[in-house]
């Protein structure tokens, strides 16, 4: 009798032996953020493939397993944020040139408007002069006048417009220049979000 309950106790002994050591064996399962000693080294789960690394994500220094769809997506988040910072850093630099080349080029159409003007006023002026002439050889003198004065007219027109043109284009730089570190921290912050759930802890 005695015997059989020894046995028995031994069997339960066994048996909430190895019920403790199943969740003690969970409790060190690999997943992304249990520590870890041997820096890259990787292995394979269920889950996955892991890497013992520091998670560029983190200040921390601390040795972890990560998953290799957190790694590539904890440094493209980092790849971004340092692309960003140099990509602003040079649209910030070229919102003063774009921003004389708006003036520059404004100051050019005010004088070619002035010499429109200028054309213009020649140009009604030699027309009436045609229109009061008598003799052929004033006509074609003043034919000729009027010719030129046209072409004048229409070339001033003509700059006017590539000016206008120019001038939108730059108008439309600065606003990219203006708008674009807004945009880029907008997407990092994303790529960052992103990157952190993938990375998430027991994943």
């Amino acid at each position: 009798m005695f015997r059989k309950i020894a046995t028995l106790s031994l069997a339960l002994v066994v048996v909430g032996g190895v019920m403790i050591a199943v969740p003690a064996d969970a409790a060190t399962k690999i997943s992304n953020g249990v520590a870890c000693t041997k820096s890259g080294q990787t292995t394979k789960t269920s889950g996955g493939t892991y890497r013992c690394t520091t998670n560029p994500l983190s200040t921390s220094k601390k040795l972890t397993w990560l998953s290799l769809d957190c790694v590539t997506a904890a440094n493209d988040a980092v790849k971004a944020q340092k692309s960003a910072v140099t990509t602003a850093a040079n649209f910030k630099a070229q919102l003063p040139v774009i921003e004389l080349g708006i003036t520059t080029e404004i100051a050019n159409k005010a004088e070619m408007q002035v010499k429109l003007d200028g054309a213009n006023q020649r140009l009604v002026a030699a027309q009436a002069k045609l229109s009061a002439a008598t003799t052929d050889a004033t006509k074609k003198i003043l034919t000729s006048a009027v010719g030129s004065w046209t072409s004048a007219v229409r070339a001033y027109e003509s700059k006017i417009r590539n000016i206008d043109i120019t001038i939108k284009k730059l108008e439309a730089a600065k606003l990219a220049a203006t708008n674009k570190p807004a945009e880029l921290a907008r997407n990092v912050a994303s790529t960052r979000e992103s990157a952190k759930l993938i990375c998430t802890s027991g994943f």
